[in-house]
């Protein structure tokens, strides 16, 4: 049987699972880089980066998935077949993917989830689904997570209940808001799998955190004047020590500061006049 498709030539709405993304801070990045004279250079890193790293999204050919990007945002949509079950252990696993190599480059993104009516061609995207991941990406995520909606978390339960098995590689976390989203950090756990040198493939994994970690200390740095700014890098901080607490308790080096996720008041003094 064919699998369900977005038809070029003939546009139809159908159920499917999309996410829609937003890099971080973008609009000031553009800001900054042109007042200093620096917006091509700036332009072509970002070209760069997102033709280097979209094509983890839509892997290949037999794919079904479609992306639509604009600059820093970008929408990514599966039509979904019979359970939707495939689609959307690959959309979140590709999504992670995505997240979390432009996370090593330093720009860290937010998005959300949704299934329902979609469709999207070369010239445009369309339908409820893409309105309700508009609004978990922009309204709900607040911090660089994708969130999934309550529609995607219940398809998500019933695959878990149904197969008694958890999303691939526990992709998938909680938040202390409650909100369900993606845990991109597993993302190591794919490089070199099948890597028979053991103590290779760990050296690998822990030179990738020590890379997100370098990056995240850069932008809590960057951003420590700016309380709402510095205060999503300290969410993304505390949940990189988690993942290191959880996988890598031995390396204490891999976590970041307290000190750097902390902001303690001081006495005034006379170097304050």
């Amino acid at each position: 049987m064919k699998k369900m498709q977005y038809d070029e030539k003939s546009p139809k709405l159908l159920n499917s699972i999309v996410c829609a993304i937003d890099i971080l801070g973008f609009s000031q990045m553009i800001l900054d880089s042109c007042q200093t004279g620096l917006g091509n250079k700036l332009l072509s890193e970002i070209n760069y980066l997102i033709e280097k790293n979209k094509n983890c999204i839509v892997p290949d050919k037999y794919s079904q998935g479609k992306i639509k990007i604009f600059t820093d945002n970008m929408v990514v949509a599966y039509p979904i077949d019979y359970d939707g079950e495939s689609e959307l252990n690959e959309i979140l696993g590709n999504v992670a993917e995505y997240q979390f190599n432009l996370a090593l480059e330093g720009l860290f993104v937010r998005g959300g989830i949704s299934i329902g009516e979609f469709y999207i061609n070369e010239d445009i995207v369309f339908g409820p689904a893409l309105l309700d991941a508009h609004y978990q990406e922009s309204e709900i995520a607040c911090y660089p997570r994708i969130v999934l909606d309550d529609k995607t978390v219940e398809q998500l339960q019933r695959h878990i209940q149904n197969y008694n098995k958890m999303p691939e590689d526990h992709i998938i976390l909680i938040d202390t808001d409650g909100k369900w989203f993606i845990g991109y950090l597993n993302t190591i756990f794919k490089y070199f799998k099948d890597c028979s040198n053991e103590y290779e493939f760990e050296m690998v994994k822990i030179k990738l955190l020590e890379k997100h970690k370098e990056k995240l200390e850069e932008m809590l740095t960057k951003h420590k004047e700016n309380i709402f700014v510095w205060d999503k890098y300290v969410w993304t901080a505390n949940y990189h020590n988690f993942f290191c607490d959880l996988y890598f308790p031995q390396e204490k080096d891999l976590k970041i500061a307290k000190h750097l996720l902390l902001s303690w008041p001081r006495q005034i003094s006379t170097g304050d006049f």
